[in-house]
């Protein structure tokens, strides 16, 4: 039996951007090289840089 891996929906700012506006679905198995600061972590995904804030990290990571 194959395993379904489940993707998350969350808000995440890109690297050009001032503020969370774009909502992109992450499937947590292909984050890259994660850097965790108090209100937000940084990683990469697919070779795009982008920050998540700390609670969505959480979820994220339940999913790993």
């Amino acid at each position: 039996m194959i395993k379904k891996m489940k993707k998350i929906d969350v808000l995440v700012r890109f690297a050009n951007e001032g503020g969370y506006y774009s909502r992109i679905t992450i499937n947590p198995k292909k984050i890259e090289s994660p850097m965790v600061f108090t209100d937000e972590v940084f990683f990469t995904i697919d070779g795009i840089r982008v920050a998540v804030k700390k609670d969505d990290w959480i979820l994220l990571n339940e999913e790993k």
